[in-house]
């Protein structure tokens, strides 16, 4: 995960008074995947940061603070660790539904309900949306023939 902070991990895990060992096995991980993380050596997996999160009684925001021009998709795969299909499933949507949305394709009426799909804030999930979009408008963009490319 890109914007995962080693030094917010030692300090949760240190706040909560527990070893890396004790960490390790409330998060069903290695002591040494906690260890490695804590001093940056290694940046945990979306199921990895959850795990921690979810053991430290934390939300993941904190081991990993959004990036504030994440899209949608990256919030699915990076936060959330799930494919479209899962996605689908929380939402109550197709998976072609997914797709268009996080493409920016499509926007939704509900967005409330969206973000607790994704399992962020309203305003992230808005902020996600549109960071989506804008980079499906410049890939249109710059392709040949399409508004700015060469051709």
């Amino acid at each position: 995960m890109a914007s995962f902070r080693a030094d917010a991990l030692l300090t949760q895990r240190q706040a909560a008074g527990l070893s890396c060992e004790d960490l390790a096995l409330l998060a069903n991980v290695s002591p040494e995947t906690v260890r490695r993380a804590e001093k940056g050596r290694s940046k945990p997996s979306a199921r990895v940061t959850k795990a921690l999160a979810e053991a430290l009684r934390v939300p993941v925001e904190e081991l990993a603070p959004p990036a504030s021009q994440l899209t949608l998709k990256q919030l699915r795969q990076q936060r959330a660790g799930i494919t479209q299909k899962e996605m689908a499933r929380r939402a109550g949507v197709s998976t072609q539904m997914v797709s268009r949305v996080e493409n920016g394709v499509y926007g939704v009426t509900d967005e409330t309900r969206w973000a607790r799909a994704y399992g962020v804030s309203r305003a992230v999930w808005a902020r996600a949306w549109a960071a989506g979009r804008a980079d499906r408008q410049r890939r249109i963009r710059s392709q040949p023939g399409k508004g700015g490319g060469t051709e």
